[in-house]
C-alpha cells in the first residue's frame, strides 16, 4: 500500500514538474516587449479636484488633447477645490517629467452612477510611423437625464515612449480628431 502512494505521489509530483517547465516557455515574460504597444494607466475624472474647462462643443463635439506640461494642464483643466477634499487639483509639475496625458472629451446627458464607469473604455495606445493613436469604446449614457455635463476619459503614458509626431483619437473604430505635433 505504501508503495503505491509512494508512487501515485512521485507520478504526480513528475507530472508537475515537467507541466511547469513544459509552459514556462509560454509564460508571458518570456515573450519579446512589442515597441508598438505604449503602457497607458486611466485616470478616473473624478481623480483630481477640477473639471475640464468649456470648448465649443457645437464645432468640436469630440474635444482631444496631449497634455505634456503643468501650463497645458492649466489651459485645459480648471481647478475646484473644496473644504475637506483632500485630493489634489492636478499632477504635481515634476510628475511631467515622467508622465504626459491624452484627453478625449464629449458633451453627453449625465449618466447614472452604474454606467458612468462605461461611458469611455480605453482599449490602447499604439505608436506606428511615429504616431500615437489611441483607441477606446464610447457608450452614449442611456440614463435619460435632464441635463448634460462634460465628461472625459484621461490616460497617462510615459513621457519617453512618445516624444513628437501626431496623435489621433480613434472612437469605436472611427477617426474622430487628431493633433499635429
Amino acid at each position: 500500500m505504501r508503495n503505491t502512494i509512494r508512487g501515485t505521489v512521485q507520478w504526480m509530483l513528475t507530472g508537475t514538474m515537467l507541466a511547469t517547465m513544459a509552459g514556462c516557455s509560454m509564460m508571458p515574460w518570456t515573450e519579446e516587449e512589442d515597441p508598438t504597444v505604449v503602457p497607458y494607466k486611466t485616470i478616473l475624472s473624478g481623480s483630481y479636484q477640477g473639471f475640464l474647462k468649456n470648448w465649443d462643443d457645437q464645432r468640436q463635439p469630440v474635444f482631444c488633447a496631449l497634455i505634456r506640461s503643468r501650463s497645458e494642464w492649466d489651459r485645459w483643466m480648471q481647478p475646484a477645490p473644496t473644504n475637506g477634499d483632500k485630493r489634489p487639483t492636478g499632477p504635481s509639475a515634476d510628475h511631467f517629467e515622467r508622465k504626459q496625458y491624452l484627453l478625449v472629451a464629449r458633451t453627453m446627458s449625465a449618466p447614472d452612477a452604474a454606467e458612468r464607469p462605461h461611458v469611455f473604455t480605453p482599449l490602447s495606445v499604439h505608436l506606428r510611423d511615429g504616431r500615437l493613436r489611441l483607441n477606446y469604446l464610447y457608450r452614449a449614457p442611456a440614463s435619460g437625464a435632464s441635463y448634460r455635463i462634460k465628461d472625459y476619459l484621461m490616460v497617462a503614458i510615459p513621457r519617453d515612449r512618445f516624444i513628437a509626431g501626431p496623435v489621433v483619437f480613434y472612437e469605436n473604430d472611427r477617426k474622430v480628431c487628431e493633433i499635429e505635433r
